[in-house]
């Protein structure tokens, strides 16, 4: 059975939200240049804090990951920057290499903080998968595709996504492969729906509670 020792959980919040500055440019809203993806609000309460309730049940130790508003992202748990030795523009494996080598439990768990209607059972599924078959990473699909951005990944995959980074590459799914990752099937309407546009996030506000 899982328990929260086992695991770490981090929150993916660096995204810079390009289609949501973009269409709200378009529509002449001139705060769309400064959109933090993760500081947006639904039904009241930014992304984080949605993923933050989602992933506190299930982890001992809460980070974000985060490169900019390091004040505001701090109140909902600590945050870690991107390792600027490694170069920059670097997507969101820069900052797994840093909680990777910042988590002090077995496994880190994974969640983008965009990604909404997030199966109940994802944490235990993606955690007992892995244990199961006896792989360090282990990441969630649906039917129509892959979100490999949800994952558990054990921490001895540090030091190959260092060197994975380290010579250039940036790509989640290569890496993965590359690393005997599995995946696991999960099954419900929209789940992992993924916050790009004001139309996803109008949608999300309308669908789904936290």
């Amino acid at each position: 059975m899982m328990a929260p020792a086992m695991l770490t959980g981090l929150i993916l919040a660096g995204g810079q939200a390009r289609r949501m500055q973009a269409d709200l440019q378009l529509a002449g809203d001139r705060m769309g240049a400064a959109i933090d993806k993760g500081l947006l609000d639904l039904r009241g309460e930014p992304l984080v804090a949605h993923a933050r309730r989602f992933l506190l049940p299930h982890v001992q130790t809460l980070l974000i990951s985060a490169n900019r508003n390091e004040q505001a992202y701090a109140s909902y748990g600590k945050v870690i920057a991107d390792d600027v030795t490694l170069g920059s523009g670097l997507g969101p494996l820069a900052g797994i290499e840093r909680a990777l080598a910042t988590a002090r439990t077995p496994w880190l768990l994974v969640l983008p903080v965009d990604v909404v209607n997030l199966p109940p059972d994802l944490a235990p599924a993606l955690l007992g998968a892995a244990d199961a078959l006896a792989a360090p990473i282990a990441y969630a699909r649906t039917a129509e595709r892959a979100h490999p951005l949800c994952m558990v990944l054990h921490v001895d995959m540090a030091d190959s996504l260092r060197s994975y980074l380290m010579a250039g590459d940036r790509k989640v799914q290569l890496w993965q492969n590359r690393n005997q990752a599995i995946p696991v099937q999960f099954q419900g309407d929209d789940i992992f729906f993924n916050i790009n546009t004001p139309d996803d996030l109008r949608y999300a506000s309308q669908c789904w509670k936290s």
